[in-house]
């Protein structure tokens, strides 16, 4: 300085420069803060998608596991209906139709195969 004294315009410049100083900072450490933000979030989207994938690779796996199951069962429900009647345990008494008009019906039991009444 130059020995002069400051006016009052220099004090009011020299004051409105700290508060830019401080304003500039504080927006630094916001900016700094989004950044950091931005980072955590990202990586926990990719953690989550990441995520995401392996349970729809397990999902699909489990369901294509599981039609097959369901296919090899239907597969083998005549293979098991055979072996019930090699064995003689097949009942086709209990076994259900389907009746066009009335749905799913018992099958009548044919008068040989009930018991014989004493009087």
């Amino acid at each position: 300085m130059s020995g002069e004294p400051r006016t009052d315009s220099q004090e009011s410049l020299n004051i409105l420069l700290k508060q830019l100083e401080r304003e500039k900072r504080s927006l630094e450490n916001q900016v700094k803060d989004y950044a950091l933000r931005l980072e955590q979030e990202s990586k926990a989207y990719q953690r989550t998608s990441s995520e995401r994938r392996t349970y729809l690779a397990e999902m699909s796996q489990g369901s294509g596991s599981h039609q097959i199951s369901k296919r090899q069962q239907m597969e083998q429900l005549p293979r098991m209906r055979e072996n019930l009647v090699k064995t003689g345990r097949y009942n086709r008494v209990n076994q259900k139709t389907v009746n066009a008009k009335r749905g799913t019906v018992r099958k009548i039991a044919r008068s040989n195969h009930l018991p014989k009444l004493n009087q």
